[in-house]
């Protein structure tokens, strides 16, 4: 079977590490494995080295919505497809999803006029978080729920990653229920659990010379995550326990905003721009509490890792976050926009030591084996069979 994925862009997101996990452990003896993404990300060598896997770039393929620009890479995803013959199109993310299913969809087409002797290629989408949300004016939300029920007509198979995200494509009749599939994320779980650092080291690395508490977002700087809120929130906490660390890992078109409005507040350099980093796994070993203030999401892969390492969260009610966080056991979970809330329940956490420890304990049992890649690997490599 020749499989070609389809993803906006290589940057440290929940969807591309997914993305990721999912193409390194699936069999190139039983599949050929293509991959089309945007030119630039800082995930690009991590899928430029995938094995045996052929990497397509098109510098079409961008995040905004550009009509221009979206019909080239349209144009040049179809063509993409054609010069790969490919038998299964997985599309990521919203942006590729519509633009990667409706280039299969004149892919199918073309094959149907021409009468060429192949089967049809079938086509897969998982939601990393729908294209819509309560964030958007109510005629552009009707417009892209417009968008996904015609889309998902010539989509052979749904994934959603959450619970919630299946829920809400039902209840806005994206597709009936026997379209969608539920397949839940999955790290490398052997990865972060053996994972040895100096913490000590790398506190100093980071530039936390003190021994303080260490609070930490991971998160791309967009509109969607509200950094802002996580800064704010910060602001808060140091307001009312001035002896914390906070940490914010990534980048992204708020950084500058960020950082003016950090300029503004007084918090004696215990704010950390981290930037993008690779050794997330070893910075959440030092980190105590992980904080997500996200205004939507599919399925917050930096929670599992977080969870994973043993860090109590606190995030916003979006998503799948509800299906990581009990209440109290292992976080929080407060309204988006709320930084006050944020606030709030982080210094709930700091400021009692056996509520800190029972909670540090919970996460770590909250990811099991079911979280694990080889499990979605295997549950997606079903699928892909099931559809021969």
């Amino acid at each position: 079977m020749r499989i070609c994925h389809v993803i906006t862009k290589p940057e440290l997101g929940g969807a591309q590490i997914s993305t990721l996990n999912l193409l390194s452990g699936l069999s190139r003896d039983r599949y050929a494995v293509s991959v089309i993404t945007s030119p630039c990300g800082i995930l690009k060598p991590d899928f430029k080295n995938l094995e045996k896997t052929r990497l397509f770039s098109s510098p079409f393929l961008i995040r905004p919505v550009n009509p221009i620009v979206d019909i080239l890479a349209f144009i040049h995803i179809f063509l993409i497809y054609s010069s790969w013959r490919a038998s299964l199109v997985h599309t990521h993310s919203s942006k590729a999803g519509i633009i990667g299913r409706w280039a299969a969809a004149l892919y199918n087409l073309t094959h149907c006029l021409c009468k060429v002797k192949s089967v049809r290629c079938k086509v897969i989408h998982t939601v990393h978080g729908w294209s819509f949300n309560d964030y958007q004016p109510v005629p552009l939300k009707r417009f892209f729920i417009l968008l996904e029920r015609i889309t998902a007509r010539f989509t052979t198979k749904i994934i959603c990653v959450s619970k919630k995200d299946l829920e809400t494509g039902l209840k806005y009749k994206i597709a009936p229920e026997e379209k969608f599939a539920l397949i839940k994320y999955g790290i490398p779980l052997k990865d972060f659990r053996k994972s040895l650092v100096d913490k000590l080291q790398k506190r100093k690395e980071l530039g936390i010379h003190n021994s303080d508490p260490v609070v930490g977002m991971i998160s791309c700087l967009k509109p969607q995550k509200a950094p802002l809120d996580y800064i704010k929130a910060a602001i808060k906490v140091y307001e009312r326990m001035p002896h914390v660390n906070f940490l914010l890992v990534g980048d992204g078109v708020l950084r500058k905003r960020c950082e003016k409005f950090l300029s503004t507040a007084s918090l004696n350099g215990r704010f950390i721009f981290a930037g993008w980093r690779r050794d997330v796994s070893e910075i959440l070993s030092i980190v105590d509490v992980a904080v997500l203030t996200s205004k939507w999401e599919g399925m917050p892969i930096s929670l599992i890792e977080a969870l994973c390492k043993g860090c109590p969260v606190v995030a916003t009610d979006i998503g799948g976050t509800s299906e990581l966080i009990k209440e109290g056991v292992n976080g929080y979970i407060t309204q988006a926009g709320s930084y006050e809330e944020t606030a709030e329940k982080i210094l709930k956490i700091l400021n009692d030591p056996v509520r800190f420890n029972n909670m540090k304990k919970q996460a770590a049992f909250t990811i099991d084996e079911s979280f694990d890649a080889n499990r979605m690997t295997r549950e997606i490599d079903e699928l892909y069979r099931s559809l021969t």
